[in-house]
């Protein structure tokens, strides 16, 4: 025991008489020695700078790392989300691109290019990078050799790297030499110090001067530690990748616009996803780090330092991170390999073939940047479908979606849907033409005309597959208004409250008047409904105002939209019956007056003074649609513009928010089974019926979409809507809606607003659905019939009765399918009758 002790005090000895020896050995033979004569304050110089050194890597660092990290820790962690763009793809699985920063945070977003100060936080210019999942295993291994040889070696315990920091002298020395001035000299930028260039956007420049980048350097090294405990708690470096693989510039643009992280970097500069890149393609993107890869040819000295660059990054970095990072021999051969043919010229960026012919046809002039840039190929490509995305989103995560979302896939084809939107320019300009004059002179249906005194009305023209897909998108302005009004909207939180939503949804509220009819099971289409209003003449038509009691058919009721009859017929079902469809569709009743008296739930319904957003009218359709093709029980969920969620955590969506829009619905819940002839019948009216061989419908216009007149659909029903002030000829709103399915079983639900959603703001004047919507509906009814051909749902289709199916035929026009059944049968079949 006593040896034991003696050992352990001389070790002790030694400890403290080795840096006195030292010490004295420095002050006696260099620093006081004479002899040596100037080259002791070399030796001085030298000798503080490593003691400087020590102290920087081995106290200073642990110790602001560790204190740092305590009070700057959240501020890290949100710069940090802040930075991460959230990626889009269409229903084929293209990368269509990410979010304008504009629309990705929530708050302090800075696209400036200068720090900007917002209270007591400095934003500073925004960079977006895609969050990788899995960090590619040799673009880290590669990035550390060249960036951050020892991280988390006793030579870089804490973020600043030891012989990082003794090479500056040296470089110092070389440099200035070189330069023939005084240069500062460079080394020890670790990949935390890079971090804090990139998140506080500090990068060197060649025009700063030595005291410039002296004062730079220091900064780097008093957040480096902070950066390097706040990524590696508990001795886990997964953070640590996981930044690296974010937030380090690895392209750019000709002329600027950086590409951030191996996820973006990887969709544009190889056309796929991190995970799928090559070790080659790893140790490029790696090697890029602090030599950006250009992406776009520009002058002709331009493109020869983009090769130049190019083949530097692929011939040497990249191959020096084979040689010595693969020890199997035949895999350093085929990597190398793949480096020497990668080396022949930077790549163009890629896009895939269906989003680039529309980015050459749909916008030419700037289909180059779009390319390269994946913020201005989202805005081209998805002009107003990536501002529904976001409110989607916002209703069901509120502001903190980005939290929850790395990317989604969106319900439809980017290609289809941006020519779709074309088309629907066009006729709007002609619509414009052909109403202008009728509209409000503070108003204009051509977004070309669009000024600071003169503005759009919100047009949204959406259609979704009966799975509530939506498959075609439209809206003209930024507010997303199909998912609801802005003033709905909580301004805290980001939820739609749909207690708020004051839109009223016009005569579009008959609709849940027929299904309370054909729930009830008394009427067919031909029940006379008592008109207070009726004409002397043609009663068959959709004459009113003669002040005259007549009956006129249930049929002709709903294809004229007529109130006086309806309002009658809907209160004999009773209140309660009606305000429970009323509140399972989830509209808003209007106010209760000054005595708190409320309206009728039956004539709320038929007068449509119900509110809701243009998004649950939608699903009402849908709701429709679905009981009447066979499809009563499933689940009808809001229409919606998102297929499938990539989670920032894991693979699966959150559950439903309690402040989700809307909820699914049953049709079945809603609509009686028995009840559906009757209901199909009512609602196709205005499309289908016909007095004196004539068409009398509200939709009169669209006649040849009836069903029974095309041999390519099977069902298409529709009503029309118009929401005026007190003034009956001062329009707010014009509405349609409806659903149809094709021969192929393709079946759709749609929406067509035009309007303020305002009663205090009409848009024109004497302007009716019929003559607003009805054109907007025709152009969106031929694209839905070219999107049923490309994407048949024989699925969809009832199975014929196998008798149905047998039975003779009585020859006549060749047919197939289920037309080829005689009418009754086939009504049969399809539960029609």
């Amino acid at each position: 025991m006593i040896e034991i002790a003696r050992l352990l005090m001389r070790l002790v000895e030694m400890v403290v008489a080795v840096p006195i020896r030292v010490a004295r050995f420095f002050t006696e033979c260099i620093a006081f020695n004479p002899r040596l004569g100037a080259l002791r304050y070399v030796a001085i110089a030298a000798v503080g700078y490593l003691v400087f050194a020590l102290l920087l890597v081995y106290v200073i660092a642990p110790v602001r790392g560790f204190t740092g990290q305590l009070y700057l820790s959240d501020a890290l962690r949100y710069d940090a989300e802040r930075w991460l763009a959230t990626a889009i793809y269409d229903r084929s699985g293209n990368f269509v691109g990410t979010f304008d920063p504009r629309l990705d945070s929530k708050q302090d977003v800075n696209w400036t290019g200068e720090a900007i100060d917002i209270g007591d936080y400095t934003a500073n210019p925004d960079h977006k990078s895609i969050p990788v999942r899995e960090v590619p295993e040799y673009y880290w291994k590669c990035l550390t050799h060249h960036e951050d040889r020892y991280i988390g070696t006793p030579l870089n315990p804490f973020g600043i790297d030891l012989i990082g920091v003794l090479k500056i002298p040296y470089s110092t020395i070389r440099r200035s030499i070189a330069l023939r001035r005084p240069v500062l000299g460079v080394g020890g930028s670790t990949l935390p110090m890079q971090f804090a260039r990139v998140i506080y956007k500090t990068p060197p420049s060649e025009s700063e001067g030595p005291f410039a980048k002296l004062s730079r350097k220091i900064s780097e090294w008093w957040l480096a530690p902070v950066i390097y405990f706040e990524l590696t708690q508990g001795g886990d470096n997964s953070r640590l990748k996981q930044w690296a693989a974010n937030h380090l510039w690895l392209a750019q643009r000709t002329g600027g616009t950086s590409l951030h992280g191996v996820e973006l970097a990887s969709r544009i500069v190889f056309g796929k996803e991190a995970r799928d890149l090559t070790v080659a393609e790893q140790f490029v993107l790696a090697s890029a780090v602090n030599k950006p890869i250009i992406l776009l040819e520009g002058s002709e000295e331009l493109n020869k330092v983009r090769l130049d660059r190019w083949r530097y990054i692929a011939e040497v970095r990249a191959r020096v991170c084979a040689e010595s990072l693969i020890d199997d021999e035949e895999q350093k051969k085929t990597v190398v390999f793949d480096l020497i043919a990668l080396a022949g010229g930077p790549p163009d960026p890629r896009v895939q073939p269906g989003l680039d012919k529309s980015l050459e046809q749909l916008a030419p002039s700037v289909a180059a940047r779009a390319r390269a840039n994946p913020v201005i190929r989202a805005n081209l490509l998805m002009p107003a479908a990536r501002y529904g995305l976001r409110e989607e989103m916002k209703q069901i995560y509120g502001f903190n979606w980005r939290n929850h979302v790395r990317g989604l896939t969106a319900s439809f084809d980017a290609g289809d849907n941006l020519a779709f939107a074309r088309r629907m320019g066009d006729s709007l300009v002609k619509l414009n033409a052909a109403l202008s004059g009728r509209l409000d002179p503070r108003f204009t249906l051509d977004p070309a005309r669009v000024a600071d005194e003169v503005e759009m009305p919100h047009v949204a023209v959406v259609a979704a597959d009966a799975d509530g897909r939506i498959v075609r998108y439209y809206e003209s302005t930024a507010t997303a208004a199909y998912f609801g009004s802005p003033i709905a909207r909580d301004d805290v939180t980001g939820f739609y409250e749909r207690d708020r939503e004051p839109r009223m949804i016009a005569s579009v509220g008959k609709m849940i008047a027929a299904i309370a009819i054909a729930n009830e099971g008394k009427d067919t289409p031909a029940t006379p409904y008592i008109d207070t209003d009726a004409p002397e003449k043609g009663l068959e038509t959709c004459r009113h105002g003669g002040g005259l009691r007549r009956g006129r058919s249930a049929e002709l009721v709903f294809a004229c939209s007529l109130n006086e009859p309806l309002l009658l017929r809907t209160a004999q079902i009773g209140q309660s019956r009606v305000q429970d469809l009323i509140d399972r569709f989830g509209f808003n009743m209007p106010p209760k007056n000054a005595d708190g008296e409320g309206t009728p739930a039956s004539t709320a319904a038929v007068l449509g003074q119900i509110s809701g957003s243009p998004r649950r009218v939608h699903q009402m359709s849908s709701v429709i649609l679905n009981a009447l093709i066979g499809r009563d029980a499933v689940k009808v969920r809001p229409p919606t513009l998102i297929e499938r969620y990539d989670n920032a955590i894991d693979a699966q969506k959150d559950g439903p928010s309690v402040n989700e829009v809307a909820s699914s619905l049953i049709p079945r819940s809603l609509i009686r089974r028995g009840g559906t002839p009757v209901l199909k019948a009512l609602l196709e009216a205005p499309l289908c019926y016909r007095a004196n061989k004539a068409s009398q419908g509200t939709l009169k216009s669209l006649a040849g979409w009836c069903a029974a007149r095309r041999p390519d659909l099977r069902l298409h029903f529709a009503k029309t809507g118009t929401q005026v002030t007190l003034d009956p000829d001062a329009t707010v709103d014009t509405w349609t809606t409806g659903g149809l399915q094709f021969d192929n079983g393709a079946a759709y639900s749609y929406v067509v607003v035009i309007g303020t959603g305002s009663a205090s703001t009409p848009w024109s004047r004497s302007v009716h659905a019929s003559q607003a919507t009805a054109p907007l509906l025709a152009e969106l009814l031929s694209e839905l019939a070219a999107d049923a051909k490309a994407h048949p749902r024989p699925d969809l289709l009832p199975e014929v009765p196998h008798a149905a199916r047998t039975s003779p035929q009585t020859p006549g026009p060749k047919t197939s399918g289920w037309r080829a059944l005689p009418e009754k049968e086939r009504n049969a079949a399809f539960g029609f009758n």
